[in-house]
């Protein structure tokens, strides 16, 4: 192999080549799992997007992610066609993160508007939950 890509590192592109998609370490890491550590995975991933044989992008949440895209180059004697967009268009596909729901305060939805007549009830307090004064006639 060229460049110093070693038999690994052409078995993990060509994976990430045919499958297609964007890969994060994680995910390759678990995909060649008892065969390659995480850290061996890292180092052939860094190898070739350092060859320009893998592009990659920066997530927050998953952090750096690579994918075989048409800029990419081939490894020697492959000829794949690449079946992942580039970057800028797999930017444009993610969707914005949602707003943070977990810190502030709640405020509910407003109640919609009744019929007329429909909470009269609320205005009469009940005789059985101790709203009013009930007194039996048993002595």
């Amino acid at each position: 192999m060229a460049r110093g890509i070693t038999h690994s590192c052409a078995h993990i592109w060509r994976h990430i080549a045919r499958a297609g998609g964007w890969w994060s370490l994680l995910r390759v890491s678990r995909e060649w799992e008892g065969v390659f550590s995480m850290d061996e995975i890292a180092e052939h991933l860094a190898t070739l997007k350092r060859g320009g044989f893998l592009a990659s992008m920066e997530y927050v949440r998953e952090g750096t992610v690579y994918a075989y895209t048409p800029q990419c180059r081939q490894l020697p004697g492959e000829t794949l066609v690449a079946v992942t967009s580039d970057c800028q268009e797999a930017a444009k596909q993610i969707p914005t993160p949602k707003r943070e729901v977990m810190t502030g305060t709640y405020v509910p939805p407003s109640m919609p508007t009744a019929r007329l007549g429909a909470l009269d009830h609320t205005r009469h307090p009940s005789l059985l939950q101790g709203k009013r004064s009930y007194r039996s006639t048993a002595a």
